[in-house]
């Protein structure tokens, strides 16, 4: 949950979250009526005469939408956002202020990731991003290449965005990089710039906006535009908000924020003289097509981990919190190192009061000779500080801080020096030597974590995405170019379903003799040379089960692929050592499932399903494509095409392939599911016929 407070003190009412100002009631219309009314007022004169559908993405409080809901001709109206308590403020303490919005008829409230709605989301007229500012991995997020190209896919060629964006005055080169990152995912913009009161008063100097649209907005769209009578923002105020400062222009020619550069230019932003000559800015859409792949092979700068720590020293004490600091820090096993260091920021104060600090420091400023400059001078303050008195015990825990921070940079950097400390790794049973085991998890959703298997060629264990572990299965498919060869298991969907390396899946049953390949029309069943014996039924369920979960684990294995490539960004250095080179072959591994899982998708995507089967309460399906019809007391099997074929229970007089098959889901069901029906019928086949049985593979 966020770090939420609502500031009611002497009439006020203002939003903060986890230290930074949402809005403040006395100005907060200055914000939200430009960010919403002027994509409102661009599509209705381009849709003309339409009914408008507006999502906002972000802006759980609801102000936002409430001047989406003036505008005439809104029919449908989305808000997505991830934090629940700000939705239930929204609802409750704020719902006079936002007049109701969340409640309207015309208002779906989505509680979740504004990119997992975006993946399915078409046809908006008007997007407003009024997400918060991007001080971590998780606020650049969206605010990548990647993110703006969905939300183009989610607009009609003719909608308009507007999107919260930093401080073009005090952060230039991260307004601009914001500007360009549009640029690339194919949108048009135009730069707004304005003064918010409650934000200058916060530091956050003159705030900026970005409307942008697939076709370019154009100078007369822009000054058509008349707000309601009733708004506090003028046509004029939009007019002189438009122009920025010439020289601004050259600050903002930066490279798009494909992963995390965002933050690069959040924390290294030069401030700008707000001075004339004014003038309008545009950004062009890029005409190239280039997939995100190719902007990752020349990124713009990055933000090291000291850079970060760096920035996360010269915030102001108010949003130098535990939660900031851990963003600095490119952590594996985030949920459990976080529990480690929260324990210990708890119990600082126990370690404080144990200690002799006039001692402490005296004995610093000994051995302080090989120390930076910076740090003697702030101990001789300390020693200064402490001649007059021992300091509150608040005091020094806010000193305390920085050097916690520092603290926790050199365990880092320890433990990526030696591999057998466990910190940021994991020993699994399977292989030798330590394991990086990265995760990030966030509250909504589970992880994704994939270790390194050992082993010979097809490894001991496969993954999923829970970090679960199976014995991993070698596979063998007869090509007809190639001949048998065996594939390779890259990732387990569930206990029973393989992805393998080419984008098949299998099902992973350990039915003696045979081996299975699961697809949308069929089960194919094939035998140890590869070779396809039988082609059945699917039955009624595992089709179903293999796209749920190929859905499933895309955005999940996306998110391990960024955590990873995040880890080896800001811990570069680091490569040379055992957990630097285990990262990397991670990560390629991740890449190939990601190719395979691609592999998989479009196969499902495109293929026929199965003809639908018929329900008959006196059959029960044993396995996919042969069910037991009680009243008969037979099998049956149901082909591909739906056609069936019965068989008795009986042994026949001639063995075939399929009865081989037979004998051995019977053998399967007695041996692996304890079901004692079929016991008896185990036993006479095998009486009947031996070794027979494992037919000649």
């Amino acid at each position: 949950m966020s770090g939420l407070f609502l500031d009611t003190r002497a009439g006020r009412l203002a939003l903060y979250l986890n230290g930074d100002l949402q809005f403040d009631r006395d100005d907060e219309e200055l914000y939200h009526q430009p960010l919403a009314l002027v994509p409102l007022a661009l599509v209705s004169r381009r849709a003309a005469g339409r009914k408008l559908r507006v999502l906002v993405l972000g802006g759980g409080d609801g102000l936002a939408l409430r001047e989406i809901l003036k505008c005439p001709g809104v029919d449908e109206a989305h808000l997505v956002d991830h934090d629940a308590a700000v939705l239930d403020l929204a609802r409750s303490r704020l719902a006079d202020l936002n007049r109701g919005a969340l409640s309207d008829a015309r208002v779906r409230v989505h509680v979740g990731d504004a990119r997992d709605f975006l993946s399915g989301a078409r046809g908006f007229d008007a997007i407003v991003c009024d997400l918060t500012f991007p001080r971590d991995l998780a606020g650049a997020a969206v605010f990548t290449v990647d993110f703006f190209r969905s939300v183009r896919r989610a607009l009609t060629p003719r909608g308009v965005i507007a999107v919260n964006a930093v401080s073009p005055e005090l952060t230039p080169e991260a307004f601009g990089c914001i500007a360009v990152t549009l640029a690339t995912a194919g949108l048009a913009s135009v730069p707004y710039a304005f003064v918010l009161p409650s934000f200058v008063t916060e530091g956050y100097g003159r705030w900026g906006f970005l409307f942008a649209s697939p076709e370019p907005i154009t100078d007369q769209e822009l000054d058509e535009i008349q707000f309601p009578a009733a708004a506090r923002v003028t046509s004029a105020d939009l007019r002189a908000g438009l122009e920025l400062p010439h020289s601004a222009l050259d600050r903002m020619k930066l490279s798009p924020n494909v992963r995390d550069e965002l933050l690069y230019y959040v924390a290294n932003g030069t401030p700008i003289a707000w001075t004339e000559p004014f003038q309008r800015h545009r950004f062009a859409a890029t005409n190239e097509r280039r997939e995100s792949s190719d902007l990752i092979g020349s990124p713009g700068p990055r933000l090291t981990a000291a850079q970060a720590f760096a920035a996360w020293l010269r915030e102001p004490a108010g949003r130098r919190s535990l939660a900031e600091l851990l963003a600095c820090l490119p952590l594996a096993r985030r949920g459990q190192t976080r529990e480690l260091v929260l324990e210990w920021s708890t119990n600082a104060d126990s370690l404080l009061r144990g200690v002799d600090l006039r001692l402490f420091v005296d004995r610093l400023l000994e051995r302080a000779g090989s120390l930076p400059a910076a740090w003697r001078r702030e101990l001789s303050e300390l020693a200064a500080r402490v001649k007059s008195g021992i300091p509150s015990m608040r005091e020094l825990l806010e000193g305390a801080w920085r050097v916690f921070a520092v603290f926790l940079l050199v365990l880092l950097v320890a433990n990526l020096t030696f591999p057998d400390n466990a910190y940021a790794k994991h020993t699994g049973s399977s292989g030798s030597g330590p394991q990086l085991a990265f995760s990030d998890p966030a509250p909504s959703s589970a992880p994704f974590r994939y270790h390194v298997g050992g082993g010979p060629r097809f490894g001991y264990y496969v993954y999923d995405s829970g970090g679960r572990e199976y014995r991993a299965q070698p596979f063998m498919f007869a090509d007809p170019a190639r001949g048998p060869r065996p594939l390779i298991s890259l990732l387990a969907l569930s206990p029973d379903l393989r992805l393998l390396e080419t984008g098949m899946v299998s099902y992973a049953v350990p039915i003696p003799a045979y081996e299975f390949v699961v697809q949308p029309d069929r089960l194919g069943v094939l035998n140890l040379a590869g070779r396809e014996v039988l082609a059945l039924h699917p039955g009624p369920s595992l089709p179903g089960q293999t796209t749920q979960l190929l859905a499933t684990q895309a955005p999940l294995l996306d998110r391990a692929l960024a955590d990873h490539q995040r880890w080896l960004d800001w811990t570069r250095w680091a490569r040379g050592f055992g957990p630097g080179q285990e990262a990397s072959s991670e990560l390629t591994q991740l890449e190939r499932i990601r190719a395979a899982l691609g592999s998989a998708r479009t196969t499902w995507m495109s293929a026929p399903a199965a003809p639908r089967l018929g329900e008959d309460r006196q059959r029960s399906m044993i396995f996919p494509g042969v069910v037991f019809d009680q009243s008969r007391q037979e099998l049956v099997v149901i082909h591909a095409d739906g056609t069936e074929r019965a068989h008795s229970l009986t042994p026949p007089a001639m063995l075939t392939e399929e009865d081989r098959f037979l004998f051995w889901v019977l053998y399967y069901r007695v041996t692996s599911l304890r079901d004692a029906r079929f016991r008896t019928v185990v036993d006479r086949w095998r009486d009947a016929y031996g070794a027979h049985l494992a037919g000649s593979g």
